[in-house]
């Protein structure tokens, strides 16, 4: 016999096995869990460590409280917005290759957009990016885990597609995408995914979040991570040949620490 759910039984010490779960498109348990918040401010709950006052200054949005963040989002969209009693289920997506602080702080800004959100975070596949044409240096299932392991991400979608349209909205009953400010029209976005974004702004299915200023390229990220050694039988320089070794016993061997070839110098001067 099926069990009916109340909010009351939801945080009881019952078994979900015992519940009967009704999911429309691909949700899971937690997404489903998440659905039934009785519309409290969530954001209460969620801590972190204080920013620096050094990221504060940088990068600017580490400062944007959530307060800061909920105003900004209804100052935007004004009657647009429309209400919501619940838990408010938020989108990104994004190579995430690697995961930076600049996603990171529109991950957060994403998260602390409504009193309560559930963040579905989507990752493309590789296969997705290289008919992109976009060059990956870490393979998705590592980019999973570390979207995964982010603080603000409730739900990762592996499967994400480059164009969003209505029928994947529909599918993980998305309320909204947040998206950076300024996507639209920046060169370096891909002309399909700004397709994309257009037909999220004409659902009125859009949230806007600040960019992060002041981070590293990503080139001269790949221009530092060029000049490091790759690693070699588990060290950075590989293991040194025998030869190596006793080359450097030698030369230990043979050198006087008290020898030097510059002048002499007299420290009791």
């Amino acid at each position: 016999m099926r069990r009916s759910i109340d909010a009351s039984s939801v945080f009881s010490n019952d078994d979900y096995a015992e519940y009967d779960f009704v999911s429309e498109g691909h949700r899971s348990l937690e997404s489903s869990i998440a659905d039934l918040s009785l519309g409290e401010d969530r954001t209460l709950d969620i801590t972190e460590p204080p920013p620096s006052q050094t990221a504060k200054a940088v990068f600017g949005t580490p400062s944007l409280s959530a307060e800061d963040i909920q105003a900004y989002v209804h100052n935007v969209l004004g009657s647009e917005l429309r209400t919501h009693s619940g838990t408010v289920r938020v989108y990104v997506d994004g190579l995430f290759d690697p995961l930076n602080a600049g996603h990171a702080l529109q991950l957060r800004q994403a998260k602390l957009a409504f009193s309560s959100v559930h963040l579905l975070v989507g990752v493309f596949p590789d296969r997705i990016c290289e008919q992109y044409s976009q060059k990956l240096k870490i393979p998705q299932v590592e980019r999973c885990e570390l979207v995964r392991h982010c603080r603000w991400v409730d739900e990762v979608v592996e499967d994400a597609p480059w164009r969003i349209d209505d029928a994947f909205l529909s599918a993980y009953r998305i309320d909204y995408v947040a998206i950076d400010e300024g996507a639209s029209i920046d060169p370096a976005y891909d002309k399909e995914r700004v397709k994309g974004y257009d037909v999220v702004k004409g659902l009125r299915k859009y949230i806007p979040t600040r960019p992060t200023r002041g981070l590293t390229p990503l080139n001269l990220v790949d221009d530092r991570r060029s000049e490091t050694p790759g690693l070699k039988n588990g060290t950075i320089r590989g293991k040194p040949t025998a030869k190596e070794i006793l080359g450097v016993e030698r030369e230990v061997e043979n050198t006087d620490p008290f020898q030097s070839d510059g002048p002499l110098v007299d420290f009791m001067e």
